[in-house]
């Protein structure tokens, strides 16, 4: 049951990402609760179990808002990449670090849709309402974040799935040392 909890906690969100955020929205700005866990994840955890998250959930909720499959997922890897490279330069317990990073990549995300939206899918969204979006989507996360982060990092405490996502990369190298000293 112990390593149900993550899986859980993403389909959960997942869930109300899709039923209820909608109904919360201001305007074009509603909170994005996939984007947050990833974020969380990939500050508390590793970049990797935010890659894995960002993935998983990303497809979940493209085929939950029917939404071009695979947007969500592309791009919350590269922003789940690009927080674990932030990651490394800030001190990941300090909540006020977290929040900018949250609130940065709230617009960068923001951005990148916008640029896909006008881009790939050719559709007209206009630069006011993306600014819009994007400024009422910060202000939600900033404000959300710190309570959902601290919900998330008891509700998930001692959760060791990312060690098992990651421990075939480990178990080589060990196997491969061993091999390298047998010959």
């Amino acid at each position: 049951m112990k390593h149900c909890l993550l899986p859980m906690l993403v389909l959960l969100m997942v869930i109300l990402q899709t039923t209820v955020m909608p109904y919360l929205a201001i305007g074009e700005a509603a909170p994005d609760l996939v984007f947050l866990l990833v974020v969380f994840l990939a500050i508390q955890r590793s970049t990797t179990l935010g890659i894995w998250t960002a993935f998983g959930a990303g497809l979940l909720q493209d085929i939950a808002a029917g939404g071009p499959l695979g947007l969500n997922a592309v791009l919350l890897i590269g922003l789940a990449y690009l927080v674990g490279q932030v990651r490394r330069k800030l001190f990941k317990d300090n909540l006020s670090a977290q929040v900018l990073i949250v609130v940065l990549f709230t617009w960068l995300h923001q951005f990148l849709v916008f640029f896909w939206l006008n881009t790939v899918m050719a559709t007209t969204f206009g630069l006011e309402k993306w600014a819009l979006r994007a400024f009422g989507m910060s202000v939600f996360h900033a404000v959300l974040a710190p309570g959902l982060f601290r919900w998330w990092r008891s509700w998930i405490q001692g959760e060791n799935i990312y060690r098992y996502l990651i421990s075939g990369r480990k178990n080589q190298g060990a196997r491969w040392s061993r091999l390298r000293r047998m010959s």
